[in-house]
């Protein structure tokens, strides 16, 4: 499957687009069940607080007819042991908001599960609130003997002064569909301080390990080559035998299946690891160490601010790859719940290979495409949001790599493209669906969509601009899904006044379908203000169809950038201290 951005509900979309053991890695950051409402926040001076925020995802949940629906078709899963484990959820925690969340993630579990490749992995990022549900509904999906690791990552620093242990962890749960899985054995570097106790440092700042004598020997004397000379040094002489213990070829990185021990010690004599030199009693075998070559990496991710320069061939401290995210981030995108990229990047080089396939069906501000995209790995990226899929088309890939384009580096799907679709969208019976078509709208004319239900007080986004050059304004948005209404205009005229601090009077109306003559007259009496030279209706009408092809609106010094946080600047956020690039 190419690179693809997937608009909609991700059970559907991946029942309907993703192919059965296509996926070589998923990591999935869902609703963590904490009862609130999540808000992308823009960065917007001049705007009220309420006005420069969009609901980005609600995680609040109530057990009604979805969700008994949901528990109805899971009794028809293949999966008796989900079956048995859902049912006894049921009898122990009723209809409670905590069921209706773990239905509905059992469901995509299931496909989550279908898609992946034998040799696939799954990495499942929650907290607390729920991950002991979630680790025994992966257990029942993967199977218990499919459980890898539970990794703690430190997502914050301090907490104010609460009547617990403060909360600054969360869990991501790690599991694989088969015990032939991809792992690609990443590595920390070492503590300074180790380094410096159980190493020697040369004089040009190297440090080497520093094994004489008898770690190429073992005790007793042998009649084969073992404990025959090899250039001039005798082991049977004095009472042992030639014998490399395996720790050396796992640090070399050679197989040394097939040789014999005198072949062994050419092998490494010819690549430096053995040195003679004159004087010395017996050969000895070096290797300089680099932060590569450091443990295992663990599963306890922990970024310690105030440890720079304790860590072997870095500047950086304990975990600074992945470290929380502040508010002032450079990597901030403003959308909640963010993930850092040193996570996904971790994540990708661990459990895959370039050129495989990465899907993430929360994908949200897309972290994961932005990671996938560095390392080279084929990816798709879900989310029912409108905004966030434009969001990650603007800011994680055009605005991060400018040279992909999409249709041909990468597709978008779900979200009209042409008129019909765009109908389809809005003449769609749910209420939620209009209230997208209306959000993909402002966001195509790259505005601030206002997702309030019933109280918007007419406006539907804004489009920021700069009549002086510096500080931003912003014209109100209007979108109409159905026939045109002859107060329409009006009504946007009268918005636009009562906005006039911010607006500086103008308004846009989106119409799905076309105007009338009567409207274009009544829009253009609104009149035109002259800036820079150019002249600039009030009141403007932009078609979808007009939307389509491109056109936007015509606004003194329009700003596009306005509203949205500042781009994450990947290239400064590609190095990794791990040993898996």
């Amino acid at each position: 499957m190419n690179n693809s951005l997937l608009y909609g509900d991700n059970l559907p979309v991946m029942r309907e687009r993703i192919a059965t053991e296509s996926v070589d890695i998923v990591y999935l950051d869902p609703p963590f069940k904490s009862d609130f409402d999540y808000n992308l926040l823009f960065k917007a001076d001049g705007l009220k607080a309420d006005e420069a925020q969009l609901t980005a995802f609600k995680d609040t949940w109530t057990w009604d007819a979805a969700a008994q629906t949901t528990y109805d078709e899971l009794q028809n899963a293949s999966n008796v042991t989900l079956i048995n484990f859902v049912n006894a959820l049921h009898g122990s925690l009723a209809r409670t908001p905590m069921l209706a969340y773990l239905v509905n993630m059992a469901m995509r579990l299931i496909e989550i599960h279908r898609v992946l490749k034998p040799t696939g992995s799954a990495y499942l990022h929650c907290d607390p609130t729920a991950s002991h549900y979630l680790k025994m509904l992966m257990d029942a999906v993967f199977l218990p003997t499919n459980f890898r690791s539970e990794i703690i990552w430190r997502r914050t620093g301090s907490h104010n002064r609460m009547k617990r242990w403060a909360p600054i962890h969360d869990v991501l749960l790690f599991y694989t569909k088969s015990d032939e899985y991809t792992w690609n054995s990443p590595r920390r570097p070492y503590m300074l301080g180790h380094v410096r106790e159980h190493f020697i440092e040369g004089e040009d700042g190297t440090y080497k390990t520093d094994y004489y004598g008898n770690v190429l020997t073992g005790s007793g004397t042998r009649r084969g080559e073992s404990g025959q000379p090899w250039r001039g040094f005798d082991p049977t002489a004095k009472g042992r035998h030639w014998a490399i213990p395996g720790k050396i070829w796992e640090e070399v990185g050679i197989d040394p299946k097939g040789l014999t021990q005198h072949q062994k010690l050419d092998l490494l004599f010819g690549k430096g690891f053995i040195t003679i030199t004159e004087g010395e009693a017996w050969p000895m075998y070096q290797l300089t160490i680099s932060p590569s070559d450091g443990p295992a990496a663990p599963d306890i991710w922990a970024f310690q601010p105030y440890t720079e320069g304790t860590v072997f061939g870095t500047d950086l401290g304990i975990d600074a790859d992945v470290r929380w995210l502040g508010t002032q981030d450079a990597e901030r995108l403003g959308y909640p719940t963010q993930k850092p990229v040193g996570i996904l990047k971790h994540i990708i080089n661990a459990s895959s290979r370039p050129g495989e396939l990465v899907l993430d069906p929360f994908c949200g501000c897309g972290t994961t495409i932005a990671a996938a995209q560095m390392l080279a790995r084929r990816w798709i990226g879900i989310d029912i949001s409108p905004f966030a899929i434009e969001l990650v088309r603007r800011q994680r890939l055009e605005g991060a790599f400018p040279h992909l384009k999409v249709g041909v580096d990468y597709e978008i799907k779900g979200l009209p493209t042409t008129l019909e679709g765009a109908r389809m969208m809005a003449e769609a019976e749910d209420s939620g669906d209009r209230k997208a078509f209306e959000i993909w709208a402002v966001a195509k004319l790259d505005g601030i969509p206002n997702d309030k239900k019933g109280a918007d007080k007419g406006v539907d986004g804004r489009i920021a601009f700069r009549p002086d050059g510096k500080t931003a304004k912003f014209a109100v948005v209007s979108v109409k899904s159905g026939k045109l209404k002859a107060d329409d205009i009006r009504s946007l005229k009268a918005v636009a006044k009562r906005e006039e601090a911010s607006s500086l009077g103008f308004g846009v109306l989106v119409a799905l379908y076309p105007p009338t003559t009567g409207m274009k007259a009544d829009a253009a009496s609104a009149g035109t203000v002259e800036m820079h030279g150019n002249r600039y209706p009030l009141v403007q009408i932009l078609t979808v169809e007009d939307i389509l092809k491109g056109k936007k609106p015509h606004l003194p010094l329009l700003d596009p950038t306005v509203g949205y946080r500042k781009k994450a600047n990947l290239a400064d956020i590609q190095g990794s201290l791990l040993r898996d690039e």
